[in-house]
């Protein structure tokens, strides 16, 4: 699936630009926020992309 992609994928300038811009300490926060929800993906799913099988389940893991 290394093809997958969101049906609607702004560029960063119609995100945080425009006529009223997001304040850049706001952006900072939110890409801080976004990097924790990846790594926590990441030690949820702990082989990655390699796995194959069932996984041990959020309880456990």
């Amino acid at each position: 699936m290394s093809n997958w992609r969101w049906e609607y994928d702004p560029d960063e300038t119609h995100v945080v630009g425009g006529d009223t811009p997001a304040p850049p300490a706001f952006v900072v926060e939110v890409e801080k926020r976004a990097d924790e929800i990846v790594r926590a993906a990441e030690a949820l799913h702990l082989d990655g992309t390699s796995f194959q099988g069932a996984g041990e389940g959020v309880q456990t893991a």
